[in-house]
């Protein structure tokens, strides 16, 4: 018996079979004491200090920049700008769900294992988690944006799994035939893409296609509907190049496709362009069954709608219909779209997505509960890139300067810290950023590399030798220059330069491609430097008071809007001559909506747009004279440039 309970006999020997029997009897009862004990021996393995520095080794290998973090956050703080604008709110969702494997039948998910043994994944992408979410909180209207990690499996064992980082934008609304939602969300990439002059240059186009129209086109060619899903993963690995015609031909081969059937699939994939020069191809599709018909019907309608709402939002990118986008057919249904560029890369030229989506309130009903009651809300979202943006922005020709800074503050001598930490408070308190300098030993040039690394502008030098004053130094358009100042003065000073230095900015950004009157009336870009011509003209300043003004109060106005928009019309006038400023007690977010007006048409279509900005805004009396003033100014004058001011909070849009 003493030989039997030997710790240095041999163990057991099983057969092969016996063990795969005794584990598919443990696995099958998730609530035995086997289960248990199995699932704890699992988790109570010892990780080796190998194991341990491999796992993330690929990931934390040292490549760190600041510079590359400071434009991702640079790219988000953007991209989120815009979404906002859009009436978007944040909203992140669980990051874990149950393993499903139906929603990811060609996407294989990274799955974990909790303390149970219940398997979960982590998500692949934002959509599915937030449609889970809409269906158990019985969500109807609803406008979300999110930028957060997403990850995908790797073929090594013991390693972490490669992440991405996605940004998502949802529409969730109960109108449930209405086509805006989709042609919003595309408007709002393209929003995007005009936010970043280097995704400008890359000349996006826009590819739309309906579910419907696809399934039709396949139904046509002959693919039995229980095949559909096979077909659809084979068009996409198709046309993301994963698969060359050889093996699309073989995997079609293998679903019994026929030669003839797979030439007039493709001809009809192939097809791209206007809707009406497409119409010829898909008439033949409405002379087919019932049920293919009823089918184009549809996608034809409402890519027919999708398109005309585009028009209307003065959508800029070439949108075309392309039959053989396919993009997550699993997920989608009804209009589905993508942004595309072709760029050169590694001396080929690639296609680059930068943003897909579709309409997907058919998602929704997957993840609701037996007893939900209640219509199910449209649903439409769009992925982007976001490390394509961030990518594209980091490797310009002509870097950009993103600072999380404005100021640094360095106290010069141990005993000027105190002071330097109680003017850093108060530089904190007025909203302005700046940091404080730890090592203050460091040498002026070690500064100015530092500055210049982190974007930093202005640097404050306090020093005992100085008494009450302060040194500020600006490293401005690689000018170095350097004010002595009273220390009580020093937020306001900052202040007042960070404003007119915003000013300066808004105004470069929104004059560079301004078309300019030549002396024959016709319009040309100026771009480059100017030389200068003669000296500036004060612009004619009118005010347009909410409650009246005293001759002295509107003398004072007038000045000071001149002093604060001088930068502005300097610029403005290297363009043109003719520019006026008209200043108005709104606020600034009113000032945008006048952007809608037609100051260049006609009194009555000018006088149209101002019906339709009335009706979204309050204050009818006081917007009317402002209206009027602009239909002096522009209409009547014909003033090329005017600028409509906000002195109540220091903003102003340039109206052409």
């Amino acid at each position: 018996m003493e030989l039997l309970k030997s710790e240095h006999l041999p163990p057991p020997q099983m057969e092969e079979s016996e063990l795969h029997e005794v584990l598919h009897h443990t696995l099958a009862n998730v609530d035995g004491k086997a289960y248990r004990t199995m699932v704890g021996q699992i988790f109570s393995q010892r990780i080796s200090p190998a194991i341990d520095y491999a796992y993330d080794s690929d990931i934390l290998k040292g490549s760190f920049s600041v510079r590359s973090a400071k434009i991702q956050q640079h790219v988000c703080e953007t991209v989120s700008r815009i979404f906002k604008r859009h009436g978007a709110i944040k909203l992140q969702t669980p990051l874990l769900m149950p393993r499903n494997k139906k929603l990811y039948e060609h996407n294989e998910a990274s799955y974990l294992m909790d303390h149970s043994g219940m398997l979960v994944m982590l998500p692949y992408d934002l959509r599915i988690p937030f449609a889970r979410f809409v269906a158990r909180n019985n969500i109807t209207n609803l406008k979300r944006y999110c930028i957060e990690r997403v990850y995908r499996p790797r073929k090594l064992d013991r390693c972490h799994p490669r992440e991405l980082l996605e940004c998502a934008f949802d529409i969730i609304t109960p109108a449930g035939n209405n086509f805006l939602p989709i042609a919003e969300t595309i408007y709002t990439i393209s929003e995007i893409i005009q936010e970043f002059p280097v995704l400008q240059e890359r000349n996006y186009s826009i590819l739309l296609n309906h579910t419907a129209l696809l399934k039709a086109i396949l139904l046509h060619c002959g693919i039995p509907e229980d095949k559909l899903n096979q077909v659809y993963i084979i068009l996409y690995d198709a046309v993301t190049e994963k698969l060359t015609k050889r093996e699309v031909e073989a995997k079609f081969c293998n679903i019994s496709l026929s030669p003839n059937s797979l030439n007039r699939l493709y001809r009809f994939i192939e097809q791209k362009g206007e809707l009406q020069d497409l119409t010829p191809m898909l008439n033949t599709l409405l002379k087919q069954k019932t049920g293919i018909s009823s089918l184009v019907k549809l996608g034809i309608k409402e890519l027919e709608e999708t398109m005309g709402l585009l028009k209307k939002l003065g959508i800029k990118f070439q949108v075309s219909i392309n039959l053989g986008l396919v993009y997550k057919m699993q997920l989608h249904n009804g209009i589905i779209f993508q942004f595309i560029a072709y760029i050169k890369r590694r001396q080929r030229i690639v296609t680059e997505i930068l943003a897909a989506g579709g309409r997907y309130d058919h998602l929704i009903p997957q993840f609701r509960g037996l007893q939900a009651v209640g219509l199910v809300p449209l649903a439409v979202g769009v992925s982007i890139a976001i490390d394509k943006i961030s990518s594209a922005v980091l490797n310009m020709e002509e870097s950009i300067t993103v600072n999380s800074c404005e100021l640094l503050v360095v106290s010069i001598g141990q005993m000027a810290k105190t002071r330097a930490i109680n003017i850093v408070q108060k530089l904190w308190a007025a909203g302005i950023a700046a940091e404080i300098m730890y090592d203050w030993s460091q040498s002026q040039e070690e500064l100015q590399e530092y500055c210049r690394c982190s974007g930093i502008t202005y640097v404050a030098l306090i020093s005992d030798k100085e008494g009450s004053h302060v040194k500020v130094k600006s490293f401005e358009k690689e000018r170095q220059t350097e004010k002595r100042i009273l220390e009580t003065d020093l937020v306001d000073h900052v202040a007042q330069k960070l404003r007119t230095k915003v000013c300066d900015e808004r105004s470069n950004r929104e004059i560079s491609d301004l078309p300019v009157q030549n002396p024959k009336g016709s319009s040309s870009n100026i771009s480059g430097v100017f030389e200068p011509h003669g000296t500036a003209v004060i612009p004619n300043v009118c005010i347009v008071a909410s409650e009246k003004l005293s001759a002295s109060a509107r003398r004072r106005c007038e000045i000071q809007v001149q002093t604060r928009l001088q930068t502005c019309i300097a610029t403005l006038q290297q363009k043109t001559n003719e520019v006026e400023i008209l200043a108005v007690d709104l606020p600034k977010e009113t000032i945008r909506h006048f952007l809608s007006l037609e100051c260049d048409a006609d009194e009555q279509t000018f006088y149209m747009t101002v019906k339709e900005l009335m009706s979204r805004l309050p204050k009818q009396k006081y917007l009317e004279s402002v209206c009027d003033e602009i239909y002096n100014i522009k209409i009547k004058k014909r003033v090329p440039l005017l600028v409509l001011y906000s002195y109540r909070d220091d903003y102003y849009k340039i109206l052409f």
